[in-house]
This record gives structure tokens, sequence and C-alpha cells, in this order.
């Protein structure tokens, strides 16, 4: 367990170190450099998984985030790398804009993701509530007897095997 919350920890401090040194300027990554680190990544925390498996639900999500800002990342970079028109917007200025709005974009879906999760949960464990069966004939007609033999005194004005009432 402690080797996962520290491959989860390490993997988000890489990406949220990573966009905001690349929002402030100060390095702006390679494609190929961001998508190897971001593969790394997932491909440690995948193998710790496998040798430890997780129980906390909590790390998965933190994981699944930082993979989404090395996404923005990507995007971001390539971005940076091929835009061309100078004279509109400056490569830096572009570069921002989307990894601005990737990032906004990135934080809403994960929020949606966790809450449509949560929804889907207890939608899920109200449907393990189930109705019982209902009675056979026999079962029916054994609980009649059974209710003679008491002595207890019951009218029945009609018989029906699709009548519970009966």
């Amino acid at each position: 367990m402690q080797l996962q919350i520290i491959v989860v920890t390490i993997s988000f401090i890489l990406a949220a170190l990573g966009v905001t040194g690349m929002y402030n300027g100060v390095y702006i990554p390679s494609v190929k450099l961001i998508l190897l680190s971001g593969l790394t990544a997932i491909a440690i925390h995948l193998i710790v998984c496998r040798i430890q498996p997780n129980k906390n639900k909590k790390l998965d999500k933190l994981m699944g985030f930082s993979m989404t800002l090395f996404g923005v990342m990507l995007l971001s970079s390539f971005v940076y790398s091929s835009w061309k028109m100078e004279k509109f917007l400056s490569h830096f200025t572009m570069m921002k804009l989307t990894l601005v709005l990737l990032v906004v974009v990135a934080v809403y879906l994960n929020v949606v993701f966790i809450r449509a999760e949560i929804s889907y949960k207890k939608k899920r464990g109200n449907q393990r509530i189930e109705e019982q069966p209902n009675k056979s004939y026999f079962e029916k007609r054994n609980e009649e007897k059974e209710r003679i033999e008491r002595g207890d005194v019951r009218i029945i004005l009609g018989a029906s095997t699709d009548n519970e009432e009966n």
C-alpha cells in the first residue's frame, strides 16, 4: 500500500509541476517526453497494483486525474510545437490558452466521472433489494390447511391461483 501511495503521489506531483512549468514558460517538454513519462507512470502504477492489490479507490481517482493532466500537457505541447499563425497569436500564448482550457475541461470531466460513479453505486445498491417471489399454488394450499388445523375462521368467496389474497 505504501508503494502505491508513493507512485501515485510522484505521478501527481510530476503532472502538476509539468502543468505549472508549462504555464509559466519555465520548461515546455516535447510531446515524446510527455508521452514517455505518462506511459511510464501508468505502467509502474499497473505493475505495483498487480503486486499489491489496491483497496483504496481514492488512489485510482488521483492516478486518473494525473493521467488527464499528462494528456493536457501532451496536447498543449503539441499545440506549442505545431502552431503556425504567429501573426495572430504566439506559440506561447496559444499553448497557455490550450493549457488553461484543457485543465478546466479535465477537472470538470474528472468530477463528472466521480459523481457518475457514486450515483451508479447508489442505484446499483438499491437494485440489490429484491422482492420476495410469489408463493406457488401448493404453498398457498399448505398454508390454508395449516389455518384450518389451527381453527382459524376464514371466509373465501372464490379461489384463484393468480390472486395473492387467496
